[in-house]
């Protein structure tokens, strides 16, 4: 018999919303006008609305679903300093120079985010804890310190070292991990408590929010746009799409160009602290460096286990999908295996074709989109760059404006390749761990 994982009272739910629950929905008609209509209430779109309500323009925001029911309230709580790809991949792809010039913009990405928490004094339990991530081979512990070296030859600010299998922190299956790096200069956060912060900031600034008020049609009204939503229609002189993967047809352009992809996590019951200090000395999170990378961190106080991964695979029976879980968390910490889960939830993130944000302006809409993973900061940041555009403000102005923005043939949103990709990328994870 498959032993039961789930403790009393298991939730198919985000273990955010328990201290941050999702704000009820009112059925409050839509005001006929505004300066600014922003389409999604998730992190970027509150950020871009801070700053314009800040600036005393008119925002009104909103979104298919309740405040924040996407992916700013079910991510795994962390504030990086990085794009999806490593530095040596990226310097390969997009040369050294803009390699440099992107990661800069990561790092002022996560200063950023984290200077708002402190100056807007928002209780999300931030905590500057660094990261260790962990190499799965040889091949890839030596190819961690080359692009490391590189880093720090290009002027790149990074505080980090290489540690070795005998050093690395965590009580972990043994030969698993053959070593990695140790990262300092970055955080993890309460997910559904920095949503609320911001959430909480916009209203208090006058921006007037709508959930369950998807944007039917956006269409041209002379110099601006006319947005047609259930409540009733809005015309507004700019329009933001801030959806990510959660974009719907009506923006198709944007839907073409991002790729929805679904990330499970799970979350332990309270488990006694010297089993936390055994898994995670200092209560530093690990992340993997593969392919379709595994991540464990501790909650907010620091007396649960918080694991994600098998991310890409189709939305499961989310009860399955937490004994699938863990068991792929004991197979990489033994010591957990005795411990229940309280929580299984999943979120969707959206990657781009050439694994970089975008940001910029398509036939008069603003957009921001495609984190790759990194959204937390990049989405905070990105989102107040395109409020400083909007404003016609030449601080507005990124490393991510108007890229060319690659689609793919034959591809409308629906994400029918990802099983392919699953496939593929666990035999290159396959051949890491032999490597």
């Amino acid at each position: 018999m498959v032993r039961d994982v789930r403790a009393d009272g298991f939730k198919e739910a985000p273990y955010w919303w328990d201290l941050a629950p999702r704000p009820k929905v009112t059925d409050e008609p839509s005001p006929a006008t505004a300066d600014v209509v922003i389409v999604g209430s998730g992190n970027v779109g509150l950020s871009v609305a801070l700053t314009l309500t800040r600036r005393g323009r008119e925002v009104v925001i909103i979104d298919a679903e309740a405040l924040g029911h996407g992916a700013s309230t079910r991510n795994a709580g962390y504030l990086g300093r990085n794009v999806w790809y490593k530095y040596g991949d990226m310097v390969a792809k997009v040369g050294r120079e803009e390699a440099g010039r992107i990661t800069r913009e990561a790092i002022f990405a996560h200063d950023y985010a984290a200077r708002l928490i402190r100056e807007e004094q928002i209780a999300c339990h931030y905590r500057d804890s660094g990261r260790f991530i962990a190499a799965p081979s040889k091949t890839m512990f030596d190819k961690m310190a080359k692009d490391l070296d590189v880093m720090r030859e290009d002027g790149i600010p990074v505080d980090a070292e290489m540690v070795g299998p005998d050093e690395q922190p965590g009580n972990f299956r043994k030969g698993l991990y053959w070593g990695g790096q140790i990262l300092r200069g970055n955080g993890v956060i309460h997910a559904g408590l920095y949503h609320q912060g911001l959430l909480d900031r916009v209203v208090g600034q006058g921006a007037r929010v709508f959930g369950n008020c998807p944007a039917e049609i956006i269409e041209r009204d002379g110099i601006g746009f006319r947005i047609r939503t259930p409540r009733g229609t809005i015309r507004a002189a700019k329009v933001v799409v801030a959806t990510n993967g959660y974009t719907r047809k009506t923006t198709g352009w944007l839907r073409r160009r991002v790729v929805p992809v679904d990330a499970y996590m799970i979350a332990t019951e309270p488990l006694p602290a010297e089993l936390m200090d055994r898994v995670l000395p200092e209560r530093r999170p690990v992340l993997e460096n593969r392919y379709n990378p595994c991540w464990i961190r501790a909650n907010e106080d620091g007396t649960r286990i918080l694991f994600g991964g098998a991310s890409a695979e189709k939305p499961f029976h989310l009860p399955d999908k937490a004994k699938a879980l863990h068991d792929i968390m004991v197979s990489i910490a033994p010591d957990l295996r005795d411990v229940k889960l309280t929580h299984c939830w999943t979120g969707k993130t959206a990657f781009t074709f050439d694994m970089l944000p975008h940001t910029g302006n398509w036939d008069g809409i603003e957009y921001a989109a495609g984190w790759c993973g990194a959204g937390v900061p990049m989405g905070t940041w990105l989102g107040h760059k395109t409020a400083l555009r909007i404003l016609g403000d030449p601080e507005g102005a990124t490393a991510f404006d108007n890229r060319p923005f690659p689609g793919k043939p034959f591809y409308t949103g629906n994400p029918w390749m990802l099983p392919l990709l699953v496939s593929w990328y666990r035999r290159k994870d396959r051949q890491l761990f032999k490597g």
